[in-house]
């Protein structure tokens, strides 16, 4: 963050606090510097409130709280010293504060990113095209809702010329907020998925979310359209008229940005890029044709900002994928182990499913799986669909963790399929399945924590190998 006033970011009306000079914004009274504002947030698992005394005494230079306080003996000399504002609801001060500090950069370019799956990988793609220009800016890691999204925004600095930003959503009108506070020049929904199903009542819900990103892209901005999802490609123009859009295919060349030619091997995809009848040669370091689609989703919105086609190949040639999304390691023994345990759900895990078959055609594929969440009313359903999905591929074994998934199970008819009672059981059990020319794909929501049996089987494929 750059140093400011605090009346640069709140409203002051006693005129002491106007020329406080902040540092930095925090939210954890455990990190918290000198100079910065401290923003009391209410958690599930915690309260900013209870740590409000820890913050002063490390030099808070302003506290934004909503609960009436009890502050000890000890800070009472600090508090005459610090600005405090109460507010009815401290995260949405937050919001309020980053809406007016990222106004204070009129020439940086801002993308908004959402949808179901891919946000992330199209984030780091576009990210990795965009700095072979100018010094970028991105959410890290999943910062990407009410609290991440602004405190990344406050990382911006005036020597930034670009920047990215996730969204992501677990209520209704959260994509508004988050688009309220960017005012992004370019917005993009990678899909239209059963994530947070649960909670958006459906795809239409979900889509209804969603949207509320396209509809905060102002007149004479950008708007980037999945021409492959159902969902999004007949959008109308008239809706959205006066914005450019762009509309990017694997299935179609009738539309802005397409990819042809595409050739996938282990840990690498070659595809020329298409737009407006100039072409171009790029390898991308990734497993899954769903990548190529992530791919030209941030060539889009590179092309949008006018950058190169140089540049864009050069910027996704050097893109390294995210941890745990289709991370690949083969052992000494020949083992393929894949981490794609980030998140699930029915069309994400269809997906990683169909990237491992076409991938490895002569390889025993088994199939580590737990639990899909957030699916709502319709969750045995979706869990019994993804079953009847695998019972029609060329499948080895299905080895489930987690209640729902018995669902998946119920579905099966001609493989070896193994239900675990827990994590241990399911570790034992992968220890008897052959290893060479084996694959092994871990895949489930992200609280099931898969990627901990998938470390733990590395791991003893290691030993074996050394023994």
């Amino acid at each position: 963050m750059e140093p400011c006033y605090l009346s640069d970011l709140l409203p002051c009306e006693k005129e002491s606090y106007k020329k406080i000079l902040i540092k930095g914004i925090s939210i954890d009274s455990r990190t918290i510097l000198k100079d910065e504002i401290y923003f009391a947030i209410e958690g599930k698992n915690y309260d900013g409130h209870d740590f409000i005394n820890e913050a002063i005494s490390k030099g808070a230079s302003a506290v934004v709280y909503s609960k009436d306080l009890y502050i000890n003996k000890k800070s009472v000399d600090a508090v005459n010293n610090v600005a405090m504002f109460k507010t009815t609801d401290t995260l949405i001060a937050l919001g309020e504060t980053a809406k007016g500090y990222i106004k204070k950069f009129k020439n940086i370019k801002k993308v908004a990113i959402t949808g179901s799956n891919g946000k992330t990988t199209t984030k780091e793609m576009l990210t990795s095209i965009l700095k072979t220009n100018g010094k970028t800016l991105s959410n890290k890691g999943n910062y990407n809702n009410r609290i991440g999204v602004p405190l990344s925004v406050f990382d911006l600095t005036s020597d930034v010329e670009y920047a990215v930003f996730e969204m992501g959503t677990s209520i209704f009108g959260e994509i508004k907020m988050l688009s309220d506070i960017i005012n992004p020049h370019i917005g993009v929904i990678t899909n239209i998925g059963f994530s947070h199903i649960e909670t958006f009542n459906g795809l239409e819900g979900v889509l209804k979310e969603k949207m509320d990103l396209f509809y905060g892209i102002n007149e004479n901005d950008v708007i980037i359209i999945n021409d492959d999802d159902e969902n999004l490609r007949n959008l109308s123009n008239k809706e959205f008229k006066n914005r450019k859009i762009i509309k990017y295919s694997l299935k179609t060349v009738n539309v802005d940005v397409y990819a042809c030619d595409i050739e996938m091997s282990q840990n690498k995809i070659n595809f020329i890029l298409y737009h407006n009848n100039k072409s171009i040669s790029i390898v991308i370091y990734v497993n899954g044709i769903f990548n190529v689609l992530n791919a030209l989703a941030a060539a889009s919105c590179a092309i949008a900002l006018e950058i190169p086609l140089i540049d864009i190949k050069t910027g996704l040639e050097n893109f390294a994928p995210p941890k745990m999304r289709m991370e690949t390691v083969i052992t000494s023994n020949g083992s393929i182990l894949i981490n794609d345990a980030y998140n699930a759900n029915p069309s994400s895990t269809k997906a990683s499913i169909d990237a491992v078959l076409e991938l490895y055609p002569n390889k025993q594929i088994n199939l580590i799986l737990g639990d899909m969440l957030e699916l709502g009313k319709s969750s045995d359903k979706f869990h019994f669909e993804l079953g009847k999905f695998i019972n029609s591929k060329n499948i080895n074994s299905v080895s489930l963790l987690g209640e729902k998934s018995l669902n998946i199970g119920n579905a099966i008819s001609n493989k070896n399929v193994f239900y675990a009672k827990n994590k241990e059981s399911l570790f034992s059990f992968l220890k008897t399945l052959q290893k060479n020319n084996s694959v092994f794909l871990f895949k489930a929501s992200r609280s099931m924590e898969l990627e901990k049996i998938y470390e733990k089987f590395y791991v003893s494929l290691k030993e074996e190998a050394i023994n």
